[in-house]
């Protein structure tokens, strides 16, 4: 029997360098929002290529509190509706409908299972306030007609990038950096998986990055003050301390699932 997914074999690649990071965090003595925090979110930055990136629960979280935030700066509002593939995962929807917009659906391609952008236009109504495109399977789901669009009418594009880290266009432009905002998950399962949930957001808007961090916190920029109805949403420091880890080698392992992809076509 070969394992679909073994992850005891995806942590054994870099085993060592993944406990000497829990190791040390444990032995600091400092769990939450400390420098393993700083450490990754600075790293994955710059490795999507944005100017901030927020580390928070896991990536329902993440998108979660991309929509609230937009709505805390007077973005969106509750009923305005979000265009969203048909075929994704609950949680993309669940981040929708959790802060009162609607997700209306557009069916995907047949050849790639990704959102089919000659039926956004068509879907656009009164309402409708933004995109959210979802990379799935590892591929990529954005075009330059969902850009187009999305400028034409004047609508936010949100990713849900928490099956394609490291995925990129033929620019290089990596996912997580193509529209306004995105959200990560680094569930176990993922290409760039924690040793438990995780999750981030990226963005190069600095007012929706600051709200978005404070939302993670309880609503909260300094302690003890809360500007925001939050929630309590903070990728732990040994998390952290692992993506850090495995960040490093993403690229490698991608390639190495792509070889191992190859010997199944």
């Amino acid at each position: 029997m070969i394992d679909y997914l073994s992850l005891s074999k995806v942590t054994a690649l870099h085993c060592d360098e993944i406990l000497d990071a829990a190791k040390h965090v444990v032995k600091s003595g400092w769990y939450l929002q400390g420098g393993e925090n700083q450490k990754f979110e600075s790293a994955y930055a710059k490795y999507v290529g944005t100017d901030y990136c927020i580390g928070c629960a896991n990536g329902l979280d993440a998108l979660t509190i991309i929509f609230r935030s937009y709505i805390e700066m007077g973005v969106l509002c509750p009923g305005d509706e979000v265009i969203v593939p048909a075929n994704t995962y609950i949680a993309t929807i669940l981040s929708i409908t959790e802060n009162g917009l609607v997700p209306v659906l557009c069916e995907p391609l047949f050849e790639s299972l990704e959102i089919d952008d000659s039926k956004i236009e068509g879907l656009i109504s009164a309402r409708t306030k933004a995109v959210c495109i979802v990379h799935l399977y590892g591929r990529l789901a954005y075009s330059s007609r969902i850009g187009d669009i999305c400028e034409e009418y004047g609508l936010l594009l949100v990713e849900d990038n928490a099956q394609a880290h490291g995925c990129c266009t033929p620019e290089s432009v990596k996912t997580g950096a193509l529209g306004d905002a995105a959200g990560h998950s680094f569930y176990p399962g993922k290409n760039l998986g924690a040793l438990g949930d995780g999750g981030a957001i990226t963005t190069n808007n600095p007012v929706l990055a600051e709200i978005a961090r404070a939302m993670a916190n309880y609503g909260s920029k300094e302690k003890y003050v809360f500007d925001y109805c939050g929630r309590n949403s903070r990728l732990d420091e040994i998390q952290a301390a692992i993506l850090a880890v495995k960040l490093k080698y993403l690229d490698q392992d991608n390639m190495h699932r792509k070889q191992i992809a190859e010997y199944y076509y």
